[in-house]
């Protein structure tokens, strides 16, 4: 049996796109609405449909603070260790946006032409747990339930809280010392 390479999966959407500051600059959104939106896990029925209207709107979103450092980060697992490093992100829940799969990939591109990144789709959140197919799998996510359910399949999930990537890049630095260490075993 061919054993595979380890892959180390970045979410793209909370991780390294900042979906909410580009959603609330369209929608005109107070603090409080973000707050009830991430607390619910998505934008309410009627500012998604708004959101929907913007022209390749998963093409334009900002970088999220630290993005840069943490792919580099997730790199030193593909150049020290072996593991495949991928984007693993999702297409909205009505696939309703036509354009998601080329703006995501072309986003990808654009900011992170120098990783060599390819872009695999879950296609939607929940099926993102199926992409987990070893115990030495990783996934940098921003749900909770994403990463409990990559958790419950063996792989090892970081979850970026409140749009904190520092502390994910400090998790993945303590994991990646970690492993390093056995290596030398």
């Amino acid at each position: 049996m061919i054993k595979t390479k380890p892959t180390l999966y970045l979410y793209m959407d909370g991780v390294l796109a900042d979906f909410n500051t580009a959603a609330e600059h369209y929608l005109g959104a107070t603090p409080e609405q973000h707050q009830e939106a991430a607390q619910r896990g998505r934008w309410p029925d009627e500012q998604w449909r708004r959101l929907v209207e913007v022209p390749n709107f998963y093409r334009i979103l900002p970088l999220m603070p630290q993005a840069e450092l943490l792919v580099r980060q997730a790199l030193l697992f593909r150049e020290n260790l072996g593991y495949d490093v991928k984007i693993l992100t999702a297409i909205p829940k009505g696939n309703d946006m036509p354009d998601v799969f080329h703006d995501k990939i072309d986003w990808i591109n654009e900011h992170f032409p120098w990783a060599d990144l390819r872009v695999h789709f879950g296609p939607y959140s929940h099926d993102k747990q199926h992409h987990c197919t070893s115990s030495e799998d990783i996934l940098v996510d921003d749900r909770t339930s994403n990463c409990s359910e990559w958790r419950t399949r063996g792989g090892t999930a970081i979850q970026v809280l409140d749009g904190n990537v520092g502390r994910a890049i400090l998790e993945l630095e303590v994991l990646f010392q970690e492993l390093m260490v056995l290596t030398l075993v």
